[in-house]
């Protein structure tokens, strides 16, 4: 059903999703690490983006990638030679980088990659109340916990001489993780993992989730370096079209902050950012999705947050696992590329609901406590199935759906979710909204931000992006 709130005010629910798409106007993902962000000036080099095909009960899917090599009949060559731990779990609608390096000009075919010590965290849903299982996976019936796997290219991927391309990585979970007769995760992993090729301008080789510690800033160089988590550095350089949150600039920003870009990656192996948002002045991050609310109405004094990163290590926070965060003296509510009067009409003290992901900026003193400051709404992406007769359709691309997730978001609403479309809603490989009335229980990828309906009390996500899974 389309929500109270978008049948009384058409015009605001529709100015909503068109506001909402300018913040999501590409994918964006993180990292638990990144290589090491090493060009080779005027030389060919490749980059690569990873994200994920996901599957509902999996909170994190933990796996490092050793090395990647691409291949062609002249030999190999590494594009990522530093070990990178990456959770695929939250890549769904998100994209991260994952590598970067120099290479020969050539044609490949197929990429090598080796794999190490996957992780899963999941939702156990056979104790009550549900739990947060980990499970320390293998790989095939082998119990091994290094593998390596040969992936060949639909389309062979050129790096011309001096030139830059792409490697698009989609870690599929859905068909990589083994599950039992009653849906959960065994720890044996097959995995199975698509590549293609993609030009350093295409939508899906976009850079948009990249988060680090400031390190340095050079006004007159038009830079600034951030370090991300494992400790890698990587140069961030800006121009006259890069947008900064709030009233910054680069003149403006100083350590200790913790900071977000968006950007493209050029052929240094720097990233040319569109957007820098910060998320702190301080040097403490958590974030993940809420799980409770307390109180669950009228403005929260705590949250409890099953955390997916945090930057540095904080006492009695740990990644994988839910924590309850004191939010009651915070004042400073924000919604990622989102900065305008109409924010704090969205996005308060009271808007905090169970399913969101947001991410907690503040302070970790020397004790590793921390003190929270400012809590930022992000996008974030929701798989799920379609909800048989929940489509409507109100005119062209604008009305509602409905899905039901199987995982950590259909436990805590205990009910299917609602999607919000509009026309500046990207729906893929379907004919728009009304495509999905005949699409049946199809399977159904959403990302956008998520939003407390002030009617219901539930979280219902405004969609950028909506994918009918193959």
């Amino acid at each position: 059903m389309t929500s109270i709130f978008a049948r009384k005010y058409p015009l605001l629910a529709c100015a909503l999703l068109v506001l909402i798409s300018f913040t999501l106007t590409a994918c964006g993902g993180g990292a638990s690490a990144a290589s090491s962000m090493t060009g080779g000036g005027n030389q060919s080099a490749v980059f690569v983006t990873g994200e994920d095909a996901p599957l509902p009960s999996v909170l994190a899917f933990n796996i490092t990638l050793t090395s990647i090599t691409l291949n062609n009949s002249s030999g190999s060559q590494t594009v990522l030679s530093t070990p990178t731990t990456i959770d695929f779990a939250r890549l769904l609608g998100l994209r991260t980088l994952v590598g970067f390096n120099s290479v020969a000009p050539g044609t490949y075919d197929s990429a090598t990659i080796s794999l190490s010590s996957p992780v899963i965290s999941y939702l156990d849903l056979t104790t009550s109340p549900p739990s947060v299982g980990t499970i320390n996976g293998t790989f095939g019936t082998s119990n091994a916990t290094t593998t390596t796997v040969t992936v060949g290219l639909a389309k062979a991927m050129t790096v011309s001489s001096n030139g830059l391309a792409g490697l698009h990585m989609e870690f599929d979970l859905r068909k990589s993780l083994q599950v039992d007769s009653n849906g959960q995760v065994t720890g044996v992993v097959n995995p199975q993992i698509n590549l293609r090729a993609v030009q350093p301008n295409a939508m899906d080789a976009q850079i948009t989730d990249l988060r680090g510690g400031l390190v340095s800033v050079n006004v007159s160089g038009n830079s600034f370096v951030l370090q991300r988590v494992g400790g890698h550095n990587i140069t961030i350089d800006v121009n006259s079209s890069t947008q900064f949150s709030g009233s910054y600039t680069l003149a403006s920003l100083a350590t200790p902050a913790i900071i977000e870009v968006d950007g493209q990656v050029q052929n240094d192996g720097s990233i040319m950012a569109s957007e820098v948002e910060v998320l702190c002045t301080d040097n403490g991050f958590v974030s993940g999705h809420i799980v409770a609310v307390n109180p669950a109405s009228g403005p929260a004094q705590s949250v409890t947050l099953l955390v997916g990163e945090e930057l540095p290590a904080i006492s009695n926070i740990q990644v994988g696992f839910p924590a309850t965060i004191d939010v009651s003296s915070v004042t400073d509510y924000d919604i990622r590329h989102f900065d305008n009067w109409f924010t704090s009409f969205l996005f308060n003290s009271s808007s905090l609901v169970a399913g969101q992901r947001v991410a907690i900026g503040g302070n970790v003193d020397s004790s590793g406590n921390f003190t929270p400051k400012i809590v930022d709404l992000r996008r974030q992406g929701v798989v799920g199935m379609l909800q048989s007769g929940s489509v409507q359709v109100t005119s062209g691309n604008v009305g509602s759906f409905q899905l039901q997730n199987n995982g950590l978001l259909g436990y805590v609403l205990n009910a299917p979710l609602t999607v919000q479309t509009g026309n500046p809603t990207i729906f893929l490989n379907v004919n728009g909204l009304a495509g999905l009335s005949s699409a049946g229980t199809a399977q159904i990828g959403a990302a956008g931000l998520m939003l407390k309906n002030q009617n219901t009390g539930n979280v219902q996500m405004w969609a950028r992006f909506v994918d009918v899974l193959p």
